[in-house]
């Protein structure tokens, strides 16, 4: 059986290797990126679109350009990297995942948001 270490070890390599990826291969440059089906089918942006991008942006340190290409994924990816920090953490120092438990009201807050800001990016296009 793989311990708990091993597969947060995996996956954070994994992870370190998709940022160096993104990092290497912008997304403005190269094709090899999937394309959003919500945007092929319907040509709106769904809350996701622009996320590969903004990531992009932000591991170069261009905060601004992250914020033009999708605001949502900018804001939201410092807590997504904490989530993650501290799973890792507990993996590493106790050799069980555990998953953090966050209030109900946030997670709905949250959700209720994303779906605000979808709604947000599909009636103003070129826009959030």
């Amino acid at each position: 059986m793989i311990s708990a270490r091993a597969k947060v070890n995996v996956a954070a390599a994994a992870i370190a290797a998709a940022a160096a990826t993104l990092y290497r291969f912008s997304p403005q440059e190269y094709s090899f990126y999937p394309r959003c089906p919500f945007f092929v089918l319907t040509h709106h942006y769904c809350p996701g679109c622009g996320a590969t991008r903004a990531t992009a942006e932000l591991l170069h340190g261009h905060f601004a350009a992250a914020l033009h290409f999708n605001a949502a994924v900018t804001m939201l990816l410092p807590f997504a990297i904490a989530y993650l920090a501290f799973i890792y953490w507990t993996a590493l120092r106790h050799n069980r995942i555990a998953w953090p438990s966050v209030p109900s009201w946030s997670l709905n807050f949250a959700v209720l948001l994303l779906v605000i800001f979808g709604f947000a990016r599909m009636f103003t296009p070129g826009t959030l």
